[in-house]
């Protein structure tokens, strides 16, 4: 079924609402929410839930193996131990747990029925609010103006969707994969890697590139209020597609021409 752009929706609880409609974007290291962090969250799990932090021990994987093939290096294994084991993958250590994150719910149009899809109502784990942001491109301006302000050329920065892969899959993955499980959180995600000017790395080619900072510490990018281009409604209301009527009608651009569906 085709689909239109999703509009991005950021899912949290109120005050974190009011916060970012304020202009302040909260970006959390990837570090929290993968298999790196797992046991500090098993740890302090009634904080997580309360913080709005999903863990996932997908998160990182760059490769998985299919045992019954094997690599180089799971093939090493005993076979009496390879026939117990049901997955291989490989853990990004030196890059994905740095990642910014900047997680969203993208609110997707159903072209062919004239609607928007129905939200699981698992959403609200996210939090109690969504803020509908109602002009994706100049969120998106001037969030990358406000990363230029704080940190210079020293950013890598990325937007996708997160691409949900099923149990059989076997092959690379990278910080936007995720298993078939979590494709109800239809997630549009913001990938900040932070860069040291001052610790370079010269590539096998004579290319020099800037060394990722290690540190999984969140960043708080300020961005100016941005009020002026979103909408804040209780999540029940966005689960209930019960959405304010300035984006009832999605407006698309056909030929040149405004097509209102």
């Amino acid at each position: 079924m085709d689909k239109a752009p999703c509009l991005p929706v950021k899912i949290t609880d109120k005050k974190w609402a009011d916060m970012m409609q304020n202009g302040s974007i909260f970006m959390r290291s990837l570090y929290e929410y993968g298999s790196w962090s797992a046991v500090k969250r098993a740890q302090e799990a009634n904080q997580s839930i309360k913080n709005g932090i999903q863990g996932d021990i997908s998160e990182g994987i760059v490769r998985r193996v299919d045992p019954k093939i094997g690599d180089d290096f799971f093939n090493l294994f005993a076979p009496e131990v390879r026939s117990v084991m049901k997955e291989c993958m490989y853990i990004d250590e030196d890059r994905f747990q740095y990642y910014k994150v900047y997680c969203m719910y993208g609110l997707t149009y159903l072209i062919d029925e004239r609607r928007y899809e129905t939200p699981n109502d698992r959403i609200n784990e996210f939090g109690d609010t969504a803020v509908i942001i109602l002009q994706p491109d100049e969120f998106l301006h001037r969030l990358i103006t406000g990363l230029n302000k704080q940190f210079g050329n020293n950013i890598n920065f990325r937007l996708d969707e997160v691409h949900y892969y099923p149990p059989d899959y076997f092959g690379e993955l990278d910080e936007f994969c995720k298993p078939s499980s979590f494709a109800w959180q239809n997630e549009m995600r913001i990938r900040v890697a932070l860069l040291d000017e001052k610790n370079t790395i010269t590539s096998d080619n004579g290319r020099v590139y800037k060394s990722l900072i290690q540190s999984a510490e969140p960043i708080t990018v300020e961005i100016g209020d941005i009020s002026d281009i979103t909408v804040q409604i209780p999540v029940q209301d966005l689960i209930d597609l019960n959405l304010p009527d300035s984006i009832k009608s999605p407006v698309f651009v056909v030929c040149g021409d405004e097509s209102t569906l």
